[in-house]
């Protein structure tokens, strides 16, 4: 083998350990069965079983009928169609795009990474991000794979801007619509890539030697920007075309309805040791932080203390090693401008935490982890003998614990029922995991154990109606309609506007027999003015009933007469 070729080989090796770990890492996805929102927006939604009038998708919210028109994602759905339609719907085919584009997302950091570190730190971040076992969420799930193109595409689009500007060429008109083309497609894949702008001020900044006045420089960067800019505005505007205006897009998390900008703020600051947690030592993950692992509060306490502490801790250090070691810097404003869409700070979103959304921001953890790994362990490797033997040890361990959790927890992953009993352990005071746990009890006919859990679910977050509503259903379909009243009544105490629960509540009051507070109930109904007229009728069947006695259970309420909705 000649020199060359065997330069070519030893260039190859690392990319190719790299996606050894990568796959090896993710590879048990390919036998997990559909799990969490893949339900409702890929096996449930007719629209994505196919390719006709595909074009349509970037007209279309991403959340299918019967859902409210929520998030604008069209590529991700036309991802997804292709998959179903080149699968016949196998859930296999999604399992392995999701593994594709986990590998490729490595070697993207991998890329980023070599023109910020050195050679070894570049593959130790790389191989940091490839075992890291918060992305299992992203890859365990199919429609998360709008983290993995996301992270894939911005880690390459602003490795190709570091490219140019240290290689001194121009930022031309065709390079900036390139560059601009990227971070469409990006954000048309999900809104977090619209924080690419923020990424290349930043490498601009703290990574980029030019000699040149700042004024210089931002004129330079200025038209790069400005067309960033115009490909935002413009996603917007068709994005709230496509959602009837609603610019946010989404619902707010109970955790954080009813709180103002203050009150977001103190609670995010207690998330903010969760972060960091997880993004360098990802030992406990949890499929679930809704309440009450998170709970929205205005108190001031020790997580709000512990969260300002390390935000504070974390701008001094990217501050004071700007200079000596830019890799930190850089890895910890990649985190902050990564986690800013779903901090819920300046405007709420559908979570306060979800593992998922930390792929984008990992990337600059890793950064921060392949520096300080390369600058510890190249010492003592370079000291020969025991040094050299701890240092190989110590970070094959740390690679060898990020491989086996992220494996095992692919496990947890495989199927619903598995989810959600180890979400149990995981996070037992999770309203939804106990929710969630409990429709799978009662689904496999279990109805006295799944009766605790949906118990346990309304005490520990009592403000969620969803979980009453749930439950009252499955009685009133079971025939049990005593205790579906009562919990019907819960439900509108809640929200006194939430019309089929009213009328699920007429129905079961008319099957007992309790025509006077059925028709009270149609008259509160029609005074709502939601569907006026079918109340109207249910009241006019309740005092019909009332005035002739008729026995509980022979009186049927007829179809409505508008529709029924929440």
């Amino acid at each position: 083998m000649t020199t060359a070729a065997r330069t070519r080989t030893h260039a190859w090796l690392p990319v190719l350990a790299l996606v050894v770990l990568a796959a090896t890492a993710e590879c048990l996805c390919l036998r997990n069965q559909w799990v969490q929102d893949d339900r409702p927006i890929i096996v449930m939604s007719p629209v994505l079983h196919s390719l006709a009038r595909w074009w349509q998708r970037f007209t279309q919210a991403y959340w299918p009928d019967p859902y409210p028109r929520e998030l604008y994602r069209p590529l991700t759905s036309l991802l997804l169609s292709v998959e179903w339609v080149l699968g016949g719907g196998h859930v296999v085919v999604f399992r392995a795009m999701s593994l594709v584009l986990a590998v490729g997302s490595t070697l993207a950091v991998y890329r980023l990474a070599t023109r910020v570190l050195p050679s070894g730190g570049a593959w130790l971040a790389a191989a940091f991000f490839a075992v890291h076992p918060v992305h299992v969420e992203a890859v365990a799930v199919a429609i998360n794979q709008a983290e993995l193109a996301v992270g894939l595409l911005l880690a390459l689009l602003t490795a190709a801007y570091i490219d140019r500007r240290r290689a001194g060429l121009p930022l031309s008109a065709g390079w900036i619509a390139t560059m601009s083309a990227g971070y469409l497609v990006a954000s048309l894949f999900k809104e977090s890539a619209l924080v690419l702008p923020g990424m290349i001020v930043v490498a601009e900044v703290v990574l980029i030697a030019d000699q040149r006045p700042w004024r210089d420089r931002i004129a330079m960067l200025r038209p790069l920007i400005l067309a960033f800019m115009l490909v935002a505005v413009a996603l917007i505007y068709v994005r709230n075309m496509v959602l009837a205006g609603d610019t946010k897009g989404t619902f707010t998390a109970e955790a954080l309805t009813g709180l103002t900008f203050t009150g977001r703020a103190i609670t995010m600051l207690g998330v903010v040791p969760d972060w960091v947690r997880l993004l360098f030592w990802p030992s406990q993950l949890r499929a679930e932080y809704s309440p009450g692992v998170i709970v929205g509060t205005t108190h001031w306490g020790m997580m709000q203390s512990l969260g300002a502490l390390l935000l504070v801790a974390l701008a001094a250090i990217a501050w004071r090693v700007r200079r000596t070691r830019p890799a930190i810097t850089f890895g910890i404003c990649w985190i902050a401008i990564g986690i800013f869409p779903v901090s819920n700070v300046l405007v709420p979103t559908g979570i306060t935490l979800a593992e998922r959304t930390l792929f984008l921001a990992s990337i600059g953890a890793v950064l921060i982890a392949g520096d300080v790994a390369w600058l510890i362990g190249h010492r003592l490797y370079s000291g020969g003998g025991a040094p050299r033997l701890i240092t190989v040890a110590a970070l094959g361990a740390i690679l060898g614990m990020g491989l086996t959790r992220s494996m095992s927890r692919q496990l947890v992953w495989h199927d619903l029922p598995t989810l959600w009993r180890q979400t149990l352990v995981d996070a037992p005071l999770s309203y939804r995991a106990n929710f969630a746990y409990a429709q799978i009890l009662f689904d496999a006919g279990l109805r006295r154990s799944a009766e605790v859990y949906y118990r346990r679910s309304m005490d520990i977050f009592p403000p969620a109606w969803p979980v009453p509503l749930d439950l009252a259903d499955k009685y009133r379909l079971a025939g049990d309609c005593y205790p579906a009243v009562h919990l019907y009544q819960r439900v509108l105490v809640l929200d006194p506007y939430h019309t089929a629960a009213r009328a699920s509540l007429i129905t079961c009051l008319v099957k007992i027999g309790d025509y006077a507070t059925a028709s009270r109930e149609a008259r509160i109904g029609e005074d709502y003015g939601r569907q006026p007229r079918s109340f109207a009728v249910y009241g006019a069947v309740a005092d019909s009933a009332a005035r002739v006695h008729a026995a509980p259970g022979t009186v049927r309420l007829p179809p409505p007469v508008d529709s029924i909705v929440p």
